[in-house]
């Protein structure tokens, strides 16, 4: 066999290659879902039987056939009032051509169906279905509630419980929230970046909030009582202790600062292996000494900390993410404090933390080297994926320029010696643009093993090293060669995204973002004209979908799906939102809207479509919600794997 393929002549398997790329590319399904009025389509969630959810709102449902089965599931218990919303969960066939039946919310009442999730490790029996979605009440913030059936057992007709969560601000656009093996559901409230308050709260299976023994601000009928463990609490005989938080505010007590100085004082390595981080928790960074939770104990707030950052006084912090590992029920959040550099100036400074479920902590990270030279660009945290191939924990982090020390790169990696990332590290003289980044961090102590940049080139950039060797990226330059200018490049930042990431099931990661000049693979369902040709013809801005290997050394798919521009001037493009993601073998789905220029009138251009279903459209009418499946050589289908293996490219 071998020596049979040393002779298979290279034109011929060039041939087959191009044979089975348009195989791959026929096998796409892009379409346009909807009619008058409006409809978006928010996340896409794969259930174990081969069928889809995917979860949205509309102004009608008359866009479905009359024969589409219809369940109306009462929004009992949510506080929300949405005059002209409904929100819906379609139940579709594994190759999307059909509607199985469609479950909504009574007109008027919830905005939307934002978020879905379930309580199975990827791979079983679809377990308990989770949803979230947007309020419109006095009170705003968002719903969170569990359906009485997941489609797959059986279908849902109620909900066994509905909770309604005080948020404004990202912590209500983002609705950071997951839910773990146990049906306990983590979930962020409050408003970030704020006076007022911001905290993480847990409920149970049965939509209670709960006692966390080891958070240190807990809730008792009569007001507020901070320690910990929950269970040295005094008063539990006449005053029992109801609810529990972790208070995200970096200066008030029940924050993540150590309350003795032996942890202040705690010396240990960061993520990377860099001997010399101050502080048991991330929160000490900023202080000069613990806060003392009980008794004649002290909590100044006053800075600054080792590095000479301090935090603003009373502002609340942005929770970007909350994953739970659905074996252990362990929960990892992400977050960012607003803080002041040591010469006045703001900034604002990540964290990744890891806790047991009792809230006993883990780990914590800062995702760069803290020393006295300090990080100034804005950095924060925007997504969180649980990768159970891998046992790692999937990051997506964000700064706003660059700096001395920014986010771990990807060829400095200490337990990865020689490891190369897709994009290494920030590159270019372009200061104030915000561009992400996505790394791998080990589940068991929260240590660094894979990192890349995800930046896309500048429009009219001339400052390109050499070509990509990737056979897949067809002379697209390498964004680890010369050093190229790059632009914003936002991964669930920007309003209504949510920082999605998917992993498949050879851990396989996806993610979506928006960009100018987006790197393209040649398979891509819709490809960016390359930069670095003579007189290149003009991008746009856009929202693409974008899978890398395993280790982020490498692209299996990158996708742009916005409105075909016109690319003598650019215009026609950045016309489309893609929030829901979901990474099957058979190829990477998602989900999102066509944006409206006004009612009824869609802006720009249409995405260009592939194998639109009866029951979908070719082209929008105003705000339209939008539907993918894209597969392609190294994504997807049978033809993925043996295209890998003859033209020896590392995958496979």
């Amino acid at each position: 066999m071998t020596t049979a393929l040393l002779r298979f002549p290279f034109a011929l398997m060039a041939c087959l290659l191009s044979m089975l790329t348009v195989d791959a590319a026929a096998a796409n399904r892009v379409f346009y879902a909807g009619g008058t009025g409006d409809q978006r389509f928010h996340d896409v969630h794969a259930l174990s039987d081969g069928t889809l959810l995917v979860a949205g709102d509309a102004s009608s449902l008359d866009w479905l056939a009359p024969q589409v089965p219809r369940i109306q599931l009462p929004a009992t218990g949510i506080d929300s009032a949405a005059a002209g919303r409904i929100g819906f969960i379609l139940h579709l066939s594994s190759d999307l051509n059909q509607v199985l039946r469609v479950a909504h919310f009574p007109p008027g009442t919830v905005r939307d169906v934002f978020k879905l999730r379930s309580t199975e490790v990827p791979g079983a029996t679809t377990g308990v279905l989770y949803l979230s979605g947007g309020r419109q009440s006095a009170s705003g913030g968002y719903y969170l509630a569990r359906l009485n059936g997941n489609f797959v057992s059986r279908l849902p007709d109620g909900l066994d419980f509905a909770y309604n969560v005080r948020a404004d601000g990202d912590h209500a656009t983002r609705q950071p929230w997951d839910v773990g093996g146990d049906g306990a559901v983590v979930h962020a409230i409050g408003t970030p970046f704020n006076d007022n308050w911001a905290a993480i709260e847990k409920i149970n299976a049965q939509g209670q909030r709960v006692v966390v023994e080891h958070w240190h601000a807990h809730w008792h009928d009569a007001g507020e009582w901070d320690g910990t463990p929950a269970s040295s609490y005094p008063n539990a005989a006449t005053q029992p202790l109801r609810y529990s938080a972790i208070v995200m505010k970096a200066n008030r007590r029940g924050s993540l600062r150590s309350t003795t100085q032996a942890d202040y004082a705690q010396l240990a390595s960061d993520a990377n292996g860099n001997s010399g981080r101050r502080g048991r928790l991330p929160d000490d960074y900023y202080h000069t000494g613990p806060c003392a939770l009980q008794g004649t104990g002290t909590c100044p707030n006053s800075g600054p900390g080792y590095t000479g950052y301090r935090a603003r006084s009373a502002r609340t912090q942005r929770v970007g993410a909350i994953a739970i590992d659905r074996r252990s029920n362990r929960l990892y959040f992400g977050y960012a404090t607003q803080t002041i550099l040591p010469g006045g100036n703001p900034d604002f400074e990540p964290a990744v933390v890891a806790m047991e479920p009792d809230g006993r902590l883990r780990w914590w990270d800062r995702l760069y080297r803290e020393t006295t030279s300090n990080s100034p660009p804005d950095q924060y945290v925007d997504g969180l994926a649980i990768d159970y191939v891998n046992d790692r924990l999937l990051v997506m982090a964000r700064t706003h320029g660059n700096a001395p020390d920014n986010f771990w790169r990807g060829n400095q990696i200490s337990l990865s010696p020689g490891a190369q990332g897709f994009q290494n590290q920030f590159t270019g003289t372009n200061g104030n643009i915000h561009i992400s980044w996505l790394g791998g961090l080990r589940l068991a102590d929260g240590r660094v093993t894979a990192a890349t940049y995800v930046a896309e080139y500048v429009e009219g950039s001339t400052n390109f090293g050499a070509a990509h060797p990737d056979p897949l990226l067809e002379g697209w330059p390498s964004p680890n060669a010369g050093w190229p200018n790059v632009n914003t490049t936002r991964c669930g930042s920007n309003s209504g995204h949510s920082g999605e990431i998917a992993v498949g099931p050879a851990g396989e990661v996806a993610i979506l973002c928006s960009g100018r000049r987006t790197l393209t693979s040649r398979d891509a369902h819709q490809t960016m004209p390359r930069p670095n040709v003579a007189n290149p013809q003009t991008g746009t801005w856009n929202h693409f979908v974008r899978v890398y290997s395993p280790d982020l050394s490498s692209l299996r798919y990158s996708s742009l799906l916005t409105g075909q521009w016109d690319t003598a001037t650019g215009a026609g493009g950045d016309n489309t939102r893609l929030i829901g993601l979901a990474l099957r073998a058979d190829g990477v789905f998602v989900a999102g809207w066509h944006v409206a220029e006004s009612p009824g009138v869609a802006k720009g251009q249409p995405v260009p479509t592939s194998n639109a279903p009866s029951w979908g459209r070719t082209q929008p009418t105003g705000e339209t919600a939008l539907l993918a499946r894209l597969s392609g050589e190294r994504l997807g289908g049978a033809a993925a794997p043996g295209v890998g293996r003859i033209f020896g490219n590392g995958f496979e």
